[in-house]
């Protein structure tokens, strides 16, 4: 009996040893954060200075390039961030820089801070490639390989946002792939903003401009308690125009849209026509009011039709986050939500060792009659 309890007393001692250990190693990392390209400028204005590293990437005349890093940061807490998105022109070339390049530029940095830091993670908003998510024959999956590389370049942790199919996690299912969403603070600014009439689900319709939001639709839905509803659409196979394949018809599945409050959602508007042509039709059935709400707003064909369907009353708002470079145009009619905060709050918990970050994530099921009495306080 004595034995066993010299072995526990060891045991307990060691396992205390342990953990002061890892509460002295958080204290003495360092947090550092690298952003890549101008990307979330709302970020560096509300992190700690200090923990800002200032790479210097440059262009050589033949397209190649390098980055300097005036330091080592040796032993820390590396952040790497980038939005591929990022449509500045380089100061260098006065070219803007393909999604491709940007990630290129996220492996120069890696190089750069080679066998030095204590953990490098990165924080990518808009997942690369997250459209090519299934493979057909002859295609690559350009999605799972990116996270593969990922994996291979060494990042510890990886946060991404509203990824487009996070089923591509099952490529790294043993690494730490994080999927955030901003739905708490979209639905509050939403419902606060445009006076959205909660206590009454009745009145509203969630609805999924195709198959592939139906998800998203229904996650809405069950956080106001109200009906969803899609449309279905069929595509000529035999074609591809703009890298897609065309429309041919579009079929409306679901509950009606007359007299209630309709809000359409999706992970991202990119020309914006899909999702457009979804309030037209929601128009014609009779909706009373009609809400886009999208995690990004890419808008790669500009601005203009939504703030035309803004000004004729065909789209009441238009909702997306600032966590992807957004081109200096008009905005009438497009509300833009900043979650910065919640990005720094994720940092800070990954930081700190913290156990469990679904609070940061978002991925907490709150329903919005809670959020607003929350807010409320």
């Amino acid at each position: 009996m004595g034995v066993f309890l010299v072995h526990l007393f060891i045991y307990f001692l060691k396992v205390f040893y342990k953990v002061v250990l890892r509460i002295l190693e958080r204290d003495f990392m360092e947090k550092k954060l690298i952003f890549v390209n101008n990307c979330l400028p709302k970020l560096r204005e509300i992190v700690e200075k200090d923990s800002v590293v200032k790479a210097e990437f440059i262009r050589f005349q033949d397209g190649s390039g390098k980055v300097t890093l005036p330091t080592e940061c040796r032993g820390q807490d590396v952040f790497i961030i980038s939005d591929v998105n990022d449509k500045t022109p380089n100061p260098y070339t006065g070219k803007i820089l393909s999604p491709d390049d940007h990630v290129r530029d996220i492996s120069r940095v890696v190089g750069g801070l080679r066998n030095n830091p204590g953990r490098i993670n990165l924080i990518i908003p808009f997942q690369p490639y997250g459209r090519q998510h299934r493979k057909v024959v002859g295609e690559s999956m350009e999605a799972a390989d990116y996270l593969r590389e990922c994996h291979y370049l060494g990042f510890k942790n990886i946060l991404t946002v509203d990824s487009h199919d996070p089923n591509v996690a099952a490529s790294i299912s043993k690494h730490n792939f994080d999927n955030m969403f901003i739905t708490n603070e979209m639905l509050t600014e939403l419902v606060l903003r445009d006076d959205i009439d909660y206590k009454h689900p009745e009145n509203i319709l969630i609805v999924s401009p195709d198959e592939g939001a139906i998800l998203r639709a229904r996650h809405f839905a069950d956080r106001f308690g109200c009906n969803h509803a899609f449309f279905a659409k069929r595509r000529d196979v035999t074609k591809i125009v703009d890298g897609k394949n065309p429309l041919e018809s579009k079929q409306y599945v679901g509950f009606s849209p007359e007299g209630k409050d309709v809000i359409i959602v999706d992970d991202m508007i990119s020309s914006g026509e899909t999702i457009l042509t979804t309030a037209e039709e929601l128009r014609k059935r009779g909706a009373r009011r009609i809400f886009i709400c999208v995690t990004f707003g890419l808008f790669t064909k500009g601005t203009d039709h939504f703030v035309e369907s803004y000004e004729s009353g065909l789209v009441n708002k238009t909702y997306i986050s600032n966590l992807t470079y957004l081109t200096p145009q008009n905005m009438n009619g497009i509300e833009v939500i900043d979650s910065t905060e919640q990005l720094l709050s994720w940092i800070n918990a990954v930081h700190l060792g913290k156990e469990n970050v679904s609070e940061e994530l978002g991925t907490n099921f709150v329903p919005v009659s809670e959020l607003i009495r929350t807010r409320k306080r």
